[in-house]
């Protein structure tokens, strides 16, 4: 086996590829709108209004996104749960790819909503009977699991290497002591979180269905089911693993 999948490596590839600089573009093109949905609302940008409130985006960016997203919990669970070693260098970027996918997920939600500065409601309003509730308080904390069990690759790099420059450099042995710190409490506790992420995902993964079963009627006889949610969370599973598949072929032919 290869050195590299146990002592990574810099990539020896320039960045502003045409692909990156095609992205930079579109990015900058979706800047636009974003100050024009902040500065007019929601329905300048997207054409939505009181009757039709959802629009692509749920499909899109909520249910699609956030499945594409699931190769993190569904690779945590195989490697860690089921303790399939063989599997493990591929589990962190798969986390990463999760933190990063709802990362986004999260910002899209926010700039999504109609009242966007309202999105800390549910944190103090909670309603027992609202899917969207469920969704999104576990999305909440996974995001936040998420970074948590990033939080080792943050330790593993900085451990010992603290090298902040001029005024900062008295701080340098502070962080150092909190990395280290934090990285003795991590390994201690991360089967916790490694746990918790998987059932937060499972939960929310499925709830996403139950918001199409609450839908009744809009949606068409072929997928209105009382078991929606199970087959939102088999979907999730189903394309988590072929996206971490797709994400390492990806990744191998750009380095080859």
């Amino acid at each position: 086996m290869s050195n590299e999948l146990h002592n990574p490596v810099p990539i020896k590839h320039k960045f502003f590829t045409p692909g990156v600089i095609a992205l930079i573009i579109i990015a900058l093109n979706g800047l636009v709108f974003l100050m024009g949905r902040f500065f007019f609302g929601i329905g300048a940008v997207t054409n939505l209004n009181n009757q039709y409130p959802w629009g692509l985006w749920i499909g899109v960016d909520v249910a699609a996104g956030v499945a594409l997203a699931a190769g993190g919990f569904t690779t945590a669970a195989l490697g860690h749960i089921m303790h399939k070693d063989e599997y493990h260098a591929i589990i962190r970027p798969a986390l990463l790819t999760a933190m990063l996918g709802y990362t986004f997920v999260a910002m899209g939600v926010f700039v999504d909503i109609g009242r966007w500065y309202f999105i800390w409601h549910p944190l103090v309003m909670w309603n027992g009977n609202s899917a969207l509730f469920e969704v999104g308080i576990c999305v909440m904390i996974y995001l936040t699991v998420l970074y948590i069990e990033f939080l080792p690759v943050v330790t593993e790099r900085f451990i010992g290497k603290v090298n902040l420059p001029g005024f900062l450099s008295g701080l340098n042995k502070i962080i150092d002591k909190i990395l280290r710190l934090l990285d003795r409490g991590l390994s201690k506790t991360m089967f916790v979180f490694i746990i918790a992420g998987v059932v937060l995902s499972s939960l929310h993964q499925s709830s996403l269905g139950t918001l199409m079963v609450i839908a009744g009627p809009k949606m068409h006889p072929l997928w209105q089911t009382p078991v929606l949610p199970l087959l939102f969370l088999l979907s999730a599973v189903a394309v988590g693993f072929p996206m971490v598949i797709f994400e390492s072929l990806m990744h191998h032919a750009h380095l080859v």
